[in-house]
């Protein structure tokens, strides 16, 4: 059973939050009409009944992670997870491996996690509107170049590798990835692509020199744009600063749309409020006969405290806005309610885990170079960061789902699927 409010066993809060997001604004206003018409007096009710509601669910969290720890046997005289970690980040005292894995540190949900989630996460998670995204990928992108490739090493790909025997270098994990989308999407020759959020062009460029297909990338940062153009520098891969909730506005696309799309990673930013609407775009921009490669990261739905309060971190300091990290269930749900049809679903959380490793390998390699330009403190944060998320995506925290969709409706281009993907 998920773990509900500790006053309402049973109750799922994935499927409350989720419902709340993306209903609870016409519920008050129908509540607001309602009282207009028929009880004037009482039309403060229904507009105190939102931040009412928010506030006590906030408490329900707050005195939930507590009782859990109390239950779990933690000593609750010591700091918090999060509160020994900003410790450590600020002046680097402690163990981070210890602080992280010896379970002595509750996961409560304090200060830190109860000020983002009033000040921030509700703002972005209720309205989430297209300035948000403009604000929020540079904070997450544009960090600096050099700052990604001291993570991310060669490849420059933020998302999970396969590791087909465990030993791969990052390189050959993410060629192996790249390899396995182009697979799923059944990629020829000539095709024309459509990488939504294609970070620093690594895909375009391997698929293009690769695979010789056409491919488009789109990105909201500038410096992911900037590196993007020059690794794929005269090879015929277009990429382009752009929105890709406006993508379909523009005059300049492929007659009929896109072979294939391709989204890794990048329908989080979205955010639960805009997922429908992002989703019934990119139908609209692949063509009847194509394929969707749909890679998303997500948090389990039979969630644990530790689990809240590392999202809520990774909200405030590394991906701000994504709010839509949510349970595969939700997001087949949408996809499907949006006109496609999955033919394929892998898990590989752990190989996510193996990939953040390395990055923490990297990043602990140019701690001489990073760590004196950006700070200390930054240095740290962005450790905590990969060493959490290693824990995080071993344990099952969060996830990563590699997703194949079609149209639905298309009974050869099912057939054609299945058969290809058939294990």
């Amino acid at each position: 059973m998920a773990f509900g409010f500790p006053f309402i066993p049973g109750v799922d809060c994935y499927e409350f939050i989720l419902f709340a997001v993306e209903w609870f604004p016409y519920i008050i206003a129908i509540n607001i009409v309602l009282a207009a018409m028929f009880r004037p007096k009482l039309i403060a009710l229904p507009i105190c009944f939102a931040p009412v509601t928010i506030l006590v669910l906030v408490g329900a969290v707050v005195f939930g992670s507590y009782e859990d720890a109390r239950l779990k046997g933690y000593d609750m005289s010591k700091p918090s997870l999060r509160q020994a970690l900003e410790v450590y980040i600020e002046d680097g005292t402690g163990d981070l491996n210890n602080i992280l894995e010896s379970d002595t540190y509750a996961p409560t949900f304090g200060t830190h996690e109860i000020g983002y989630l009033l000040k921030d996460l509700l703002t972005h998670t209720l309205l989430h509107l297209d300035a948000h995204n403009s604000l929020n990928i540079p904070v997450a992108y544009n960090k600096g170049n050099d700052w990604f490739r001291a993570t991310l090493g060669e490849p420059m790909v933020y998302t999970s590798g396969i590791y087909e025997h465990g030993n791969e270098s990052l390189i050959e994990a993410q060629n192996h990835k790249l390899d396995y989308v182009a697979d799923a999407i059944e990629l020829e020759k000539g095709d024309n692509v459509l990488d939504i959020g294609c970070g620093w062009g690594r895909l375009a460029k391997y698929f293009t020199d690769t695979y010789a297909a056409k491919v488009t990338g789109v990105t909201l940062s500038a410096e992911q744009l900037k590196y993007g153009k020059e690794l794929n520098a005269g090879n015929g891969a277009t990429l382009l600063l752009q929105d890709a909730m406006a993508m379909h506005t523009r005059d300049d696309l492929p007659e009929g749309g896109f072979d294939k799309i391709t989204c890794l990673e990048m329908a989080e930013h979205v955010g639960i409020k805009r997922y429908d609407e992002f989703l019934t775009n990119v139908h609209g921009l692949l063509k009847d006969d194509g394929v969707l490669y749909f890679q998303v990261a997500g948090l389990r739905r039979q969630w644990q405290y530790e689990d809240l309060v590392w999202g809520l971190f990774m909200g405030e300091h590394v991906f701000p806005g994504a709010d839509a990290s949510t349970p595969l269930g939700w997001v087949s749900t949408r996809l499907e309610r949006n006109g496609f049809e999955v033919q394929r679903v892998h898990n590989l959380g752990t190989h996510y885990s193996r990939t953040l490793a390395q990055w923490l390998e990297e990043w602990h390699l140019a701690k001489d170079t990073i760590g004196p330009k950006y700070g200390w403190a930054a240095w740290r944060r962005w450790e905590v960061f990969l060493a959490w998320s290693v824990r995080v995506a071993r344990q099952g925290s969060s996830t990563v789902f590699l997703v194949t969709a079609t149209k639905q409706g298309e009974e050869a281009t099912r057939i054609r699927s299945q058969a290809h993907l058939a294990p």
